[in-house]
């Protein structure tokens, strides 16, 4: 859970909601009573951990990673291929294996070839790759880590807003039952003629008043928990039965604040995911920019290759040959004398060369070194490495960015803490004078000694006093938490 730093880049005055959002993802699982059912904070995020597809799309970021290291592996090792051709000529062509002309309406003709081939040279470029598909992959999990939290975030607000429309709805129904006792005893007084029909009206028009603020709350946690259903992609059907479970007043108790941001400070920006990635990038292009020079290095590649063929066109001997006499010339002694000149010569029969023997006998080997120099390439390859350059700049400084932003917010948020700390003494404080001053006010209006309005007035101050101090304790017991979250330890309720 470490990697929630990615909440922490929104401007100071989004602090306190955003904080509050994140110390609920550690708390709001961990200090119920085993007898309450329902959604816990860590079953929510345990379901849309499951669902969500943000998270879904980060892991198959880390599987992509995983097969370029794989894919960055095997350009170590030379490659492997096989092949295999049947085809026929027509005509007059050259026999592929004598590499003399032939002529016949078709000749059958088959090759069949292993080949394989290994870089033996080429800058470095594989060991650099490798190192870079490596990085990938660790980038790869800590953005997995900030979409968890991003997810985490946005589930834990919709949790928190449901918390608090329930807050409001008790506050409500307080009110609406003082109000209706008070409904009740002025409709005797009035009837008794103890009091002006007016007060009748003022409390009446209170009573309305709250209850149409009750219907207000509810219908606001009602949007409150369709909006958390549908981030946790549940049927809107289960939003009548859905339920929410709540901390107890003891866990929320916080005062332990550090002296000090400073160490805060120093276990973020030695842990936080943002921080690694950012520095996963810069290592990233310092490879980028390695590679880029090694592009103007020679290449240095080995092949090897094993053949063999057949040929329709080949020929040979079938069996002993045969004697045959052959007209050569006519020898002529005088008009009335000549003599034939017969020679003798041997006859062969000649057949197509079996398949086999011609596999055996045109089996062919051939190993080959090659160098490739670049030289020129239209500025091609200066040109890279000048924007690999650039590219290292740019990411040492949004490195340093990320630590500045980081450092303010954990600055930002223990200013906040001490600052909810000394609210919340206050707050505390104004509830305890507001609801002795709605006391006393109540029994003055009961007694006569004062108006509706006046009545109205004192509640109306009490409802603020109680709302205020409400935000105010979770405010610092989340506040509080943070700190604890930044320094390394477990955020917890118990």
């Amino acid at each position: 859970m470490q990697s929630l730093v990615s909440i922490f880049r929104a401007p100071p005055r989004m602090w306190t909601l955003r904080i509050t959002f994140l110390v609920m993802i550690f708390s709001l699982g961990n200090g119920f009573s085993i007898a309450q059912t329902g959604w816990t904070l860590q079953r929510c995020l345990d379901h849309a951990f499951e669902h969500n597809l943000q998270i879904k799309l980060a892991e198959l970021g880390e599987v992509s990673a995983s097969i370029g290291t794989q894919s960055a592996k095997g350009a170590f090792l030379p490659n492997l291929n096989g092949n295999a051709s049947h085809g026929y000529n027509f005509g007059r062509t050259i026999d592929p294996f004598t590499n003399q002309f032939v002529e016949s309406s078709r000749i059958q003709s088959n090759s069949f070839s292993v080949s394989t081939g290994l870089t033996l040279f080429n800058g470095f470029q594989n060991h650099l790759n490798l190192r870079r598909a490596v990085l990938a992959q660790r980038s790869a999990e800590a953005n997995r880590g900030i979409a968890e939290n991003n997810v985490v975030l946005t589930i834990a607000g919709a949790y928190l807003n449901v918390l608090f429309q329930e807050e409001f709805i008790r506050v409500a129904e307080i009110n609406l039952e003082a109000t209706g006792r008070q409904v009740n005893r002025v409709t005797s007084l009035v009837q008794a003629g103890a009091a002006a029909e007016a007060d009748l009206y003022d409390v009446q028009a209170q009573f309305a008043s709250d209850e149409a603020t009750l219907v207000g709350t509810t219908n606001a946690l009602g949007l409150a928990k369709l909006n958390l259903v549908q981030l946790l992609q549940l049927p809107a059907s289960e939003m009548d039965s859905f339920e929410v479970m709540r901390p107890s007043d003891e866990d929320l108790e916080r005062n332990n604040l550090p002296p000090s941001p400073d160490a805060a400070v120093s276990h973020a920006l030695s842990s936080f995911p943002e921080i690694l990635q950012a520095t996963y990038t810069v290592e990233d292009s310092e490879i980028a920019l390695k590679l880029a020079r090694a592009s103007s290095m020679p290449r240095v590649y080995a092949s090897f290759n094993l053949g063999t063929g057949y040929s329709g066109a080949s020929r040979m001997v079938d069996g002993p040959p045969t004697t045959e006499e052959l007209l050569i010339g006519t020898l002529q002694v005088n008009d009335s004398l000549a003599y034939d000149l017969i020679a003798q010569q041997d006859v062969y029969n000649f057949i197509t060369t079996p398949f086999n023997d011609q596999l055996d006998k045109n089996f062919n080997q051939s190993l080959f070194f090659s160098m490739s120099i670049p030289i020129f390439n239209n500025f091609s390859v200066k040109s890279a490495r000048e924007q690999a350059q650039v590219n290292v700049l740019r990411s040492e400084y949004q490195l340093e960015q990320t630590r500045q932003i980081l450092t303010a917010s954990i600055e930002s948020a223990w200013a906040d803490s001490r600052a909810a700390s000394q609210n919340s003494v206050a707050q505390e404080t104004a509830l305890i004078a507001a609801d002795r001053a709605f006391l006393n006010s109540e029994k003055r209006f009961e007694a006569g000694a004062t108006t509706a309005v006046d009545y109205a007035d004192a509640r109306s101050l009490l409802d603020n006093a109680r709302v205020n101090a409400l935000r105010a304790k979770y405010d610092l017991a989340f506040k509080s938490r943070i700190l604890e979250f930044y320094m390394g330890r477990a955020i917890t309720f118990r």
